[in-house]
């Protein structure tokens, strides 16, 4: 609870990005995503628009930001509100991931279990939204990233929730019928959402295939069967229609230049800071520990789930390049689309952590806790709290929102609800439209920086 407080003012202290205003007052490159939800301009007409496969990532950022703020304002001012609205997703966003990768490593719903709060106190640390956030990050510091990339990965996570009852707790899952709406929505919105949900899908599918298949489909109920073909192909068809996102046109890096720029983007994600190899050392450690003291059935279980994890980790990983290239991504592999890979990593090492500290007994047992308390104290101390890091935007509003001229110069060296400056006043008209929806600024206003 006091890194989720801790998280919380980071968050609230995270100035706006750039895509912010583009993604509520819906411009002409998001438009058409709301005319058309499912994509059928793209099989009927071939027609090319920005993000045809997310709509519904899009229209929840929207809808969000454009009532939340408001409903806030009856608390606090329009400047604080805003930053308040982000500091509740965002929250509300870790705090599910986390609670679902503690339910997933300890097995049980009861958040006072002690099983299930080991699990959570051994990962929480490694929610970075300072420190080693640009490697391993989880939360975006962009809350529009935060619900493009982290949300629809919190939710997918749900949405395997009852095959994972189903599989690894030889549980039924919950089958009242409002259970099974919502499974079926999920099936469908959630390739339809973030860029990383329908690859993600479609490996897990692939995998579920060649794992003995037929002992599996006896296993599963005919509902969560056809569920999971469902959403299978609901992912097929987010990939087709995605290959007519507008984003990608003139794109000049080829389908080989980019699997060669792979090697550098894991380089620098595993060796720029210390973090990975930490993780990384203590998996290793685990296995071996697991492999030599513990070879029994659980811990058996264990071993084969981290060669699934790799498996699943390289397929992901060589789809990547597939999905296209941006120029602010240019090795293609980023902590952003690496996101999946890292739940799964932090997923084993927190499940082999729990595994051994259940385990080991006497001397064994105090320095395996001694090198996870040491473990956890290293991430949760680099982790820094910079809570002035949206000083100089807000000030900036504050000056927009006194000020009476129709065009402002504003005397700041920071973006304003944007990736840089903005040096042409008609640059600034999308984010002014926002912040006059919010209340922030009371007429039309355009604002500019040196």
């Amino acid at each position: 609870m006091a890194d989720l407080s801790f998280s919380f003012f980071q968050h609230y202290t995270t100035p706006l990005d750039g895509d912010v205003a583009g993604g509520i007052i819906i411009n002409e490159d998001v438009k058409k995503i709301f005319e058309d939800p499912f994509g059928i301009g793209v099989i009927t007409k071939n027609e090319m628009y920005s993000n045809p496969n997310r709509f519904f990532v899009h229209w929840t950022f929207a809808e969000y930001f454009k009532n939340i703020p408001l409903l806030l304002q009856k608390i606090t001012d329009p400047i604080n509100s805003v930053y308040l609205s982000c500091a509740i997703a965002k929250i509300l966003i870790q705090t599910m991931i986390l609670y679902l990768l503690a339910f997933f490593i300890s097995g049980s719903k009861n958040i006072f279990k002690i099983e299930f709060l080991i699990a959570a106190v051994i990962i929480t640390p490694l929610f970075q939204n300072n420190g080693y956030q640009a490697y391993m990050g989880i939360i975006d510091q962009s809350i529009t990233y935060s619900f493009f990339y982290a949300l629809p990965c919190a939710f997918l996570l749900l949405f395997y929730k009852p095959f994972f009852q189903i599989y690894f707790q030889k549980k039924s899952p919950d089958n009242s019928l409002l259970g099974k709406i919502f499974l079926v929505v999920l099936a469908i919105a959630l390739p339809l959402s973030g860029p990383l949900n329908p690859g993600v899908v479609l490996v897990l599918s692939l995998l579920f295939i060649f794992n003995d298949p037929r002992k599996k489909i006896k296993e599963i109920p005919p509902f969560y069967l056809t569920i999971l073909i469902l959403i299978s192909l609901v992912s097929i068809y987010s990939l087709y229609i995605g290959r007519n996102n507008s984003i990608f046109i003139g794109e000049n890096v080829g389908l080989l230049e980019r699997y060669s720029r792979l090697p550098k983007g894991l380089y620098f994600i595993f060796s720029a800071r210390i973090a990975w190899p930490l993780i990384l050392l203590l998996i290793i450690a685990n296995s071996l520990f697991i492999k030599k003291y513990f070879h029994n059935e659980e811990g058996s279980k264990l071993l084969r789930t981290l060669k699934w994890i790799s498996l699943f980790s390289l397929l992901y990983i060589l789809l990547l390049p597939l999905g296209g290239y941006k120029n602010y991504r240019e090795n293609i592999i980023r902590y952003d689309t690496f996101l999946p890979v890292t739940l799964c990593l932090i997923f084993y090492f927190g499940a082999s952590s729990v595994f051994l500290i259940k385990s080991f007994t006497g001397k064994k047992k105090t320095i395996y806790l001694s090198v996870i308390v040491l473990f956890s104290c290293i991430f949760t101390f680099t982790d820094k709290a910079k809570f002035d890091r949206n000083v100089c935007e807000k000030n900036a509003l504050h000056q927009l929102a006194e000020s009476k001229e129709k065009i402002v110069l504003i005397n700041s060296n920071c973006g304003i609800i944007a990736w840089g400056k903005f040096t042409k006043p008609e640059d600034s008209r999308t984010n002014c439209k926002l912040l006059q929806y919010w209340g922030i600024i009371k007429e039309e206003k355009l604002y500019y920086q040196k």
